[in-house]
């Protein structure tokens, strides 16, 4: 794991992501790679560090980071699933797609959620080809409604 800055490793221990999104706007590479090497399911690594390490990089932009992010997916809780599902929807490459449609049918209604939002970020013809297919089928009316108003124009 890269060395973390002091200023960084409180960003991460801090309730509120304010910290966190001054660490984003610095864009220093050396707290990128710090970030990227919490992407591990090593249990060294603190889930609360890793899940706002999902979160930072996922509003940095760079895609380089969405084959780790899309590999942690199985390794996730419920709520690090929903941050990272967020992240690849941020990120929005073809990749980045891929491991959002592996969880649209996911068990957990708030993770298909933020599939719905990622898939509607991404807004392309898989991706609503994958929303319709909500719309119809989620066994959640939420769900089936969060996708019809992605689907709709306006």
């Amino acid at each position: 794991m890269t060395g973390i800055r002091i200023e960084l490793l409180r960003a991460l221990e801090a309730d509120e992501s304010g910290d966190l999104d001054a660490i984003i706007a610095r864009r220093r590479p050396e707290d990128f790679e710090a970030l990227r090497s919490l992407l591990t399911p090593d249990p060294a690594v603190k889930r609360t560090h890793r899940a706002k390490a999902i979160y930072a990089l996922g509003r940095w932009g760079d895609p380089a980071v969405v084959e780790a992010i899309r590999d942690l997916l199985p390794d996730l809780d419920e709520d690090e699933r929903t941050k990272a599902i967020d992240a690849l929807g941020r990120l929005g490459t073809a990749e980045a797609l891929d491991g959002i449609v592996a969880y649209a049918n996911d068990a957990s209604m708030p993770v298909r959620k933020f599939v719905t939002r990622a898939l509607a970020r991404i807004d392309t013809p898989r991706a609503r080809a994958v929303l319709s297919e909500l719309e119809r089928t989620d066994p959640s009316d939420y769900i089936r409604s969060l996708a019809s108003r992605h689907l709709s124009p306006g």
